[in-house]
């Protein structure tokens, strides 16, 4: 293995010191849910930045840089989002097939964000200009996630920021600059370490260790005035029954599922909730227009208490509107719904929320009706695509202040509850987490939905089959949890929210022209020194030492 100094291995050449590159990001996902060592993903980025750096007596740096950001991506992408390929698996054998080119085409995809940016580090990084290269580090990478975020309809899933714990005193920061803005404070540290590592001083490292200590001090600041309110007159009461996605898939275990849950509605206390919030997944199909199913619901409600609560389920819906050429054709919704009884039991459609965020392959064909003609089929139902919503819109349940439904997928989009007024006094993230089987996957997606709340300043109210359930304040914590491994049942109240001064759009907005300009002004002003040959200029690339 060749190295232009002795121990060198950042600027080694050979697959040896390239296969420690998707190493490093295979080992950061133990920053996500449910280890949280986030100081392991924190140096992990160090490494990157350190190897980027490296590159810079290589011949063609950006080259090199985009191999090393894609192999660094891989390894990340691979070891945190691997939990993709169970929802195949769960959905029958003719679907595993379809594994290797979705799952791992979508690693491939989301480390291209990255290869990108490590080429423009790199690039950096070879006029010999480190503190500038630790600019274009954190401002190429928070543009990657940014992008990464929102191009084909968006994966925003394990950004670094997802390594500090939900409810703890770090995370506490995005509700003033989002999890992009910590994702960018987190590349920040990262690069601060590699510079200590690289030039052999303690200043980087010690401005690395105050970004910290100022998190976790702004953090024990907002966690310190939480308050203790309470939405007056509302109670609710989440259900959880473990069952796996297969068998809700088979017509013959599914109503066995539906059963279950109502069986632990009926649990005793139910005369003092107001309202029973079911998962996505409990129910099959078109719900709300089963009539039979919600008569009898509402008739064993009634049976326990003379007021039956609100009932909040998922269901399918169908629509039948005219297409441009003005034939009818149905259109199916994935809805949030509010169900309504009176005394008797009966029921009424009180309210429906539709999903606007869908899932590529899980709820639509990428490329419509002709991709679905030469035989793409959806994961997640039988039907064809599901239609989105045209915008996301506040919801007015019965008995609720305005909400947000964010239904399963959706709450992993910073920015997606709706602002103006009335202002959603709370977030319902209902889910179905059987998908994932046993994996990391349900942890991941419970810690992604605490920040939503943090964001926002919002209480979040979530029920997940298979996964995480539970009310959690505007701080990410909650005092009582359903794991989704035994059937239970919690009853808690929903907490009130707190201000926030500015829109995730807004804040978002800022950190992209923020990041464009740094990113900017870092190639700019190392390119004009490094053409100039000053005392910070590139040295010449060692062209006698080609990578094999």
């Amino acid at each position: 293995m060749n190295v232009t100094g002795p121990g060198r291995v950042w600027d080694a050449r050979g697959w040896g010191p390239r296969l420690l590159v998707p190493l490093a990001g295979a080992l950061a996902a133990l920053g996500f849910a449910p280890f949280h060592i986030w100081g392991v993903t924190l140096l992990a980025l160090a490494v990157l930045f350190v190897r980027l750096i490296g590159l810079s007596g290589w011949e063609r740096p950006g080259r090199a840089g985009f191999r090393t950001g894609l192999l660094f991506g891989l390894g990340w992408f691979s070891a945190s989002c691997f939990w993709i390929a169970s929802a195949f698996i769960e959905r029958g054998p003719e679907f595993i097939p379809m594994i290797p080119p979705l799952v791992g085409g979508l690693a491939v995809l989301l480390s291209l964000f990255w290869g990108a940016a490590a080429a423009v580090t790199a690039k950096v990084a070879a006029t010999g200009y480190r503190g500038w290269a630790a600019t274009a580090f954190v401002a190429a990478f928070t543009l990657a996630e940014l992008a990464r975020g929102h191009v084909l309809s968006g994966f925003p899933w394990n950004m670094a920021a997802y390594a500090f714990e939900p409810g703890g005193w770090i995370s506490q920061s995005a509700h003033w600059i989002g999890v992009y803005g910590l994702t960018m404070v987190a590349y920040g540290i990262a690069a601060g370490l590699g510079l200590a590592w690289t030039a052999r001083r303690v200043r980087p490292a010690l401005a690395s260790g105050l970004v910290l200590a100022g998190l976790f001090g702004l953090g024990a600041l907002r966690l310190q005035d939480a308050t203790r309110d309470i939405q007056p007159g509302v109670v609710l009461r989440l259900v959880a029954v473990p069952f796996r996605q297969s068998e809700k898939i088979d017509p013959a275990t599914a109503g066995r599922i539906t059963d279950a849950h109502i069986a632990i509605s009926l649990a005793p206390g139910l005369d003092r909730v107001s309202h029973l919030v079911w998962p996505e997944g409990a129910v099959n199909g078109l719900a709300t227009e089963n009539e039979g199913l919600l008569r009898f619901v509402g008739a064993n409600l009634a049976a326990v208490t003379n007021d039956p609560p609100v009932w909040l389920m998922n269901s399918l819906r169908e629509e039948v509107k005219p297409d441009r050429s003005g034939t009818p054709r149905r259109h199916y919704y994935n809805s949030s719904v509010a169900i309504l009884f009176d005394d008797d039991g009966n029921p009424a459609v009180a309210g429906v929320n539709d999903k606007k965020k869908l899932v590529p392959f899980g709820e639509f064909i990428p490329g419509g009706e002709i991709v679905e003609r030469i035989g793409a089929r959806i994961v997640s139902t039988a039907l064809g695509s599901i239609t989105p919503a045209p915008e996301k819109r506040v919801a007015h349940f019965p008995g609720l202040p305005p909400i947000s439904p964010q239904i399963c997928y959706e709450v992993i989009f910073p920015g997606l509850t709706p602002g103006g007024e009335p202002r959603p006094q709370a977030i319902l993230n209902q889910s179905n987490d059987a998908w994932f089987g046993s994996t990391t996957g349900p942890a991941q997606h419970a810690a992604i939905a605490r920040y939503r709340a943090i964001e926002e300043g919002l209480p979040l109210i979530r029920s997940a089959a298979n996964g995480i359930s539970g009310v959690f304040d505007a701080h990410g914590r909650a005092d009582r949890i359903l794991d989704g491994k035994t059937a239970a049942h919690i009853d808690v109240v929903l907490p009130v929210g707190t201000d926030r001064a500015a829109s995730m759009l807004h804040i978002n907005s800022a950190l992209l022209l923020i990041n464009v300009g740094l990113l900017l002004l870092a190639c700019l002003w190392a390119g004009h020194y490094g053409r100039k040959g000053g005392p910070g200029s590139a040295r010449k690339p060692n062209v006698e030492k080609q990578a094999p």
